[in-house]
């Protein structure tokens, strides 16, 4: 008994002991304590189990030493990546809280460098800091308003923005939602792009501005196919059929002879005026001013068809003449006693339009005989006439009314002209019914007797008997 007593308190207790130190360093290392004590090694059993979980936590600690300097070594090449790129870069973890950033972020976030942005810090707490030391321009009197705004597109983040600095930066700021609820942000500085930018918007308000002014020298058929391309500034024509047209004022001369040099320019840039815009809404080109007189043509550098350009060209005249009646009214009243009258000549045929001139200078224009043919008729037309060659009458006969004056003798062209007067389109004859109008230098007359009562017939009647008596009255 004695011999068993001895054997259990110095050989199985010791066993136990040892038994039981290495089942817990086992279940230290499977519990990831790699630092846990283990019993020494042995030679029996017990002692080559100790020195086997030894070997396991050394390759254990060597393995988890070698992954943490990966990691390491990872995040510092993360790191030195971040820090070499000329965009500020910070990450921001779920709860809004810094996790990394570089020196560019830090440096395009607040104009003193001294600052730190220690991870951790909230990205509220450095929106804060930013603003409340003047940083940003949008935050200037309205500095609570600006942070919420400011959290709300960080936690709801679109497309990238611009923000203005009060220092004059200009940040392009673009942010995004990552995988855990994280967010990233990239700051760029724009400054140069936007000074570039500004730059260039001055220049070209100021490139506009000429533009326009050049346009005012150039009908803008003329301009618009040029400045988009359509058409080439060189010298250059073409063979085209054409309407053309002149007008000038009758008897202007003797009119502007009793005018001083100031009214008779305010008068004809008036009646220039009136008349240009007629013709630009009815999409005539405008070649040239000469004096009182305009060219204008149908048929380049835009055309809607020979038929349809003809017939443009007598709609445009007729609308002229019916605002020179308008006009005459005004430039009674501001002094002027006999008022202008209009005529204007219009032929269609084949001419020579496009670029004459030299290479420094050069004038968008027609020539030809279809020209010197128009011209003409324009001269023959009666004072508050439009006078048409056969062949524009030949194309604006169905929708126009016209009067046949005969063949006349133009100088220049060797064979006689057919002529024809433009009464008014069909339409508006057909509604007019029997309507009178009559305008001579100093009558002026219409009338619509359909459309009278009998009560304003008599008083018409009465009216027209007074004026015939005086009419039939010799002075003296």
């Amino acid at each position: 008994l004695s011999s068993v007593l001895i054997v259990w308190l110095y050989v199985d207790r010791s066993l136990l002991a040892r038994l039981g130190s290495v089942s817990q360093g086992m279940l230290a290392i499977a519990g990831g304590n790699l630092r846990a004590p283990l019993p020494a090694a042995g030679r029996d059993e017990i002692g080559r189990m100790a020195d086997a979980l030894r070997l396991f936590r050394d390759t254990a600690v060597e393995i988890e030493e070698k992954n943490l300097r990966e990691v390491a070594e990872a995040r510092q090449r993360l790191v030195d990546a971040i820090e070499s790129i000329s965009e500020g870069f910070a990450l921001y973890d779920g709860e809004d809280r810094l996790v990394l950033s570089n020196s560019r972020y830090r440096e395009l976030l607040y104009s003193d460098l001294a600052i730190e942005l220690a991870p951790g810090t909230t990205f509220e707490q450095i929106i804060r800091r930013s603003a409340e030391r003047g940083y940003i321009k949008d935050a200037e009197g309205r500095f609570e308003e600006w942070v919420a705004e400011r959290l709300s597109r960080h936690r709801n983040p679109g497309e990238p923005w611009v923000q203005r600095r009060a220092d004059g930066r200009w940040i392009m700021i673009g942010e995004r939602r990552i995988t855990g609820g994280g967010t990233v942000a990239v700051y760029s500085d724009i400054t140069e792009q936007k000074k570039r930018e500004e730059n260039l918007a001055e220049k070209s308000a100021a490139l506009e501005a000429l533009s326009a002014k050049l346009a005012k020298y150039l009908a803008p058929q003329v301009y618009n196919s040029i400045f988009t391309g359509r058409q080439d500034v060189r010298i250059a024509s073409q063979r085209k059929k054409l309407t053309i047209c002149f007008s000038d004022i009758a008897g202007f001369t003797e009119t502007t002879d009793k005018m001083e040099s100031e009214d008779l320019t305010q008068l004809l840039n008036h009646y220039l005026t009136e008349m240009s815009k007629i013709a630009s809404d009815h999409g005539a080109t405008i070649d040239k001013y000469v004096g009182d007189a305009i060219l204008m043509f149908f048929g380049d550098p835009e055309t809607r068809g020979v038929k349809e350009d003809a017939l443009a060209c007598v709609e445009m005249a007729l609308a002229m003449q019916k605002r020179m009646s308008d006009l005459a009214e005004i430039w009674r009243d501001i002094g002027i006693e006999t008022p202008l009258r209009c005529r204007i000549g219009i032929h269609t045929d084949y001419c020579t339009v496009g670029n004459f001139g030299s290479e420094d200078r050069m004038d968008y224009t027609i020539i030809g005989g279809a020209v010197n043919l128009a011209s003409r008729l324009e001269q023959e037309a009666p004072p508050g006439a439009v006078l048409i060659s056969y062949e524009t009458f030949a194309q604006v006969k169905d929708t126009i009314d016209c009067v046949e004056l005969g063949h006349v003798q133009v100088r220049g062209i060797a064979y006689p002209v057919a002529t024809y007067r433009v009464l008014d389109l069909k339409a508006n004859l057909v509604a007019a019914g029997s309507a009178v109008r009559t305008e001579l230098p100093h009558l002026r007359l219409e009338a619509e007797p359909e459309l009278m009562s009998a009560g304003e017939r008599e008083e018409a009647a009465t009216a027209l008997r007074d004026v015939l008596d005086r009419l039939c009255h010799k002075p003296g």
